[in-house]
């Protein structure tokens, strides 16, 4: 090691004594260009020159020694105010061939891989190792300090030459030599490669702006030296290959870049087409697949979960989205080794070894993700729980596309509230229409029924059997567009009067609504089944009305069963309970359940089974007022099931 400014000698390796036939004690202090041929003070210009840039190595040529017979290749650089010269006997050397060819033979590659493989076939030639292989990294992974360098071994159990002294005069500190080519191996590393049956090896990185494409490994099972000069030609090639590697990619990544742009603008439209965003990716499956470049994808929206392609199941989709949720962050979540960083989900390396997640909603496990499966080891990924790593471009989509989700959202929320408003004011409207027309036509109804009555009363005796049939009709007509107005009426109400919810004793509200119901059980054989309910959090004026609609439906329903079966169950659920009556009655088909809760909507004849239609609406509108929901289950002639969510304490009465 020389001192830049004076250029005198501060460190000489112990192998000076074998090629130069002096102590290394003998060259401290020395001037360097007062001991080779020629004229010195032109090579101390040449070292300053060429030591610019700081960890550039840089071949000056060969020099001769005036002591001794025969020339050195030097290659010199710079480690901050000093500057690190390597010397290695000149070998004779046949021609080396020109690289131009080779450059245009790299050109014409259509794949890296070809490429990889055209730089094994010229190095193997050049430099006569008895196996030379190519090793693709990830796209995406980078050398330690964006700089990898050549590594070359002569002979593994070579002895290594310290220098004299072991640590830099003036600093009191080892010269750091990880830029020096003749470096002396690690232990650790020697042993591997004996043990792989290696005596000579030499590695050369795939680097390109910063970029680690891959390596090329040379090895040999003897001792195998060789030149400077081919190990720079063999340096040349690699960057060749490399940069050929590079442009490629660029172009490949450019080209995905436009294909996810092209991908969201799709997906984004899909969604404009519908209400909610899940509903507008579950559109678009393969826009979704092939935005992910993946096998698998998934849609987490609260409870519900939907797959798409080779995926994992639902539930653990939910539980790994669950998982993710409570991480947080905005950024997206990706891995390409799930096993590794979540081994509870190491059974989904077969579909989800590699995961990438966006969040949809912050507050709830609302996400879309994208699956890889594990990739066998190979050439390019020789470690297991491993899947194609996601690329950057990707990522940056991703986070493009989630924000596009996010601004769709808003989007979708301000047009909800909107319509919300509009809705409410319409449906004030309506019920103060409703409570208009039901109030006013009360009247007129009550005074037609009477006054059919009164006729039957006063000249029943003298009417036709055609004038009693008609008249009984106009009655029964009036009494029942009397009740369907006291329904309606009782419908207007339930939106204007206030909730009042407080802990109510529903095993006593059924007691008292079979007492009510008594006279329409009169010769009935009917089985009651109801074990001990819980209190519900709710309004028992309102809830009193829902559950009689219900038990009312079931026996009217089960009007030809012997025994008429009826149970009413409770159970806790999300913090609340749902309340079930099921029966064996009629029944419904499924496909027509969603009118089940609808005004005036029936599913059988009215000749069949009476009522105003209203009942069930009713029990919805009771039940969504407390902040819950209602659902039913039933086959054609096997019986129904109505189930109504009543939500906490913390909840309930919430509008």
């Amino acid at each position: 090691m020389l001192d830049r400014v004076r250029g005198t000698i501060l460190q000489a390796s112990a192998s000076v004594r074998q090629h130069l036939d002096a102590a290394p004690a003998l060259l401290l202090g020395q001037r360097l260009e007062y001991l080779v041929r020629g004229p010195g003070e032109r090579l101390h210009e040449r070292l300053r020159a060429a030591t610019q840039a700081e960890h550039e190595p840089q071949h000056l040529g060969s020099v001769a020694f005036i002591a001794v017979r025969g020339r050195f290749e030097l290659v010199v650089h710079r480690h901050g105010g000093y500057i690190v010269g390597e010397f290695e006997p000149s070998t004779a050397q046949d021609r080396i061939p020109d690289l131009g060819d080779f450059a245009d033979r790299a050109r014409r590659c259509g794949t890296a891989d070809e490429l990889r493989a055209l730089a094994v076939e010229q190095i193997r030639k050049l430099t006569g190792f008895g196996y030379v292989g190519a090793h693709a990294r990830d796209a995406g992974r980078r050398g330690r300090g964006g700089i990898a360098r050549l590594a070359y071994i002569p002979d593994t159990r070579g002895q290594p030459s310290p220098l004299v002294p072991s640590a830099i005069p003036a600093a009191g500190r080892p010269v750091e030599l990880g830029f020096a080519a003749l470096r002396a191996a690690s232990p650790a590393l020697l042993r591997r490669l004996e043990s792989m049956g290696t005596r000579a090896a030499m590695s050369l990185p795939l680097s390109a702006q910063g970029r680690l494409g891959g390596t090329i490994s040379c090895r040999h099972g003897h001792p195998h030296a060789v030149p400077l000069a081919v190990r720079a030609q063999c340096g040349l090639l690699a960057q060749i290959v490399a940069l050929q590697i590079e442009a490629r990619q660029t172009r490949a990544e450019a080209d995905r870049c436009r294909e996810l742009r092209r991908l969201t603008d799709s997906l984004l439209a899909a969604m404009a087409r519908h209400d909610s965003v899940p509903a507008g990716l579950a559109s678009a499956p393969d826009a979704l697949l092939e935005f992910g470049g993946a096998s698998g994808a998934a849609v987490v929206h609260g409870d519900e979960c939907l797959t798409f392609g080779r995926a994992p199941p639902r539930r653990a989709v939910q539980a790994l989205a669950a998982r993710l949720a409570r991480t947080g962050g905005t950024e997206p979540f990706h891995t390409s080794g799930l096993p590794a960083l979540a081994p509870e989900f190491a059974p989904l390396r077969e579909t989800a070894c590699g995961v990438l997640a966006i969040s949809i909603c912050a507050s709830r496990p609302n996400q879309v993700l994208w699956f890889r499966p594990e990739r066998p080891p190979g050439a390019a990924s020789r470690r297991p729980g491993r899947s194609r790593p996601w690329q950057p471009g990707e990522l940056q989509s991703a986070a493009m596309l989630r924000a596009a989700i996010a601004g769709t959202m808003l989007r979708k929320a301000e047009e909800l509230a909107g319509l919300a408003d509009e809705l409410g004011r319409i449906n004030q409207e309506l019920e103060a229409f409703s409570y208009s027309v039901s109030h006013d036509l009360r009247a007129p109804l009550r005074h037609i029924a009477g006054y059919a009555d009164l006729l039957w009363e006063y000249e029943g005796k003298r009417l036709s059997a055609r004038g009693t049939r008609y008249l009984e009709t106009i009655g029964d007509s009036a009494r029942f567009a009397g009740h369907l107005v006291d329904a309606l009426l009782t419908f207007s109400q339930m939106g204007r009067s206030a909730l009042r919810p407080v802990p109510m004793d529903l095993s006593q509200a059924l007691a008292q609504i079979r007492r009510e119901l008594a006279p329409d059980l009169h010769g009935r054989n009917v089985e009651w089944i109801a074990d001990e309910l819980p209190p519900v959090h709710a309004d028992p004026a309102y809830v009193h009305l829902a559950l009689r609609n219900l038990l009312s439906n079931a026996i009217k329903y089960t009007r030809g069963r012997d025994p008429a079966v009826i149970e009413i169950a409770a159970e806790p659920c999300d913090g609340g309970h749902v309340v079930s009556v099921r029966d064996n009655g009629v029944g419904f088909d499924m496909k027509y359940v969603g009118k089940l809760f609808g005004v005036f909507q029936r599913l059988h004849h009215m000749e069949d089974f009476e009522g105003t239609g209203i009942g069930l609406a009713n029990v919805r509108r009771i039940v969504e007022r407390h902040g819950g929901r209602v659902w039913a289950e039933g086959e054609p002639g096997t019986g129904a099931a109505f189930h109504m969510f009543f939500p906490g304490a913390q909840t309930a009465g919430q509008e």
